[in-house]
């Protein structure tokens, strides 16, 4: 079983996971966060996560952090929780 740094590693490989649902292009050494979801509340480091550029995820009007869960779905039509599944699908081929 991977270690939570070896996780992190290849989430961050994928890219940001929102970028790719966008059809964007991403800048080829774009650095990408790391980014927990808490589903169901409880503790950051037994979330689930998600690799986010830094404007998705904290710098842009329109990051997760700044919108919140139900924000950030209504804004781009996609829920963190689709995202993760997406992300399981690629960490999975």
């Amino acid at each position: 079983m991977a270690t939570k740094k070896e996780h992190y590693a290849k989430l961050a490989r994928i890219g940001c996971i929102l970028c790719k649902q966008l059809g964007v292009k991403e800048i080829e050494d774009s650095p990408t966060e790391i980014h927990h979801i808490r589903l169901n509340g409880g503790l950051r480091k037994n979330a689930p996560a998600i690799p986010l550029c830094a404007w998705h995820h904290r710098l842009g009007n329109t990051s997760v952090h700044l919108l919140g869960n139900k924000g950030f779905t209504k804004y781009w039509g996609i829920s963190q929780k689709e995202l993760l599944e997406k992300v399981e699908r690629l960490l999975n081929e």
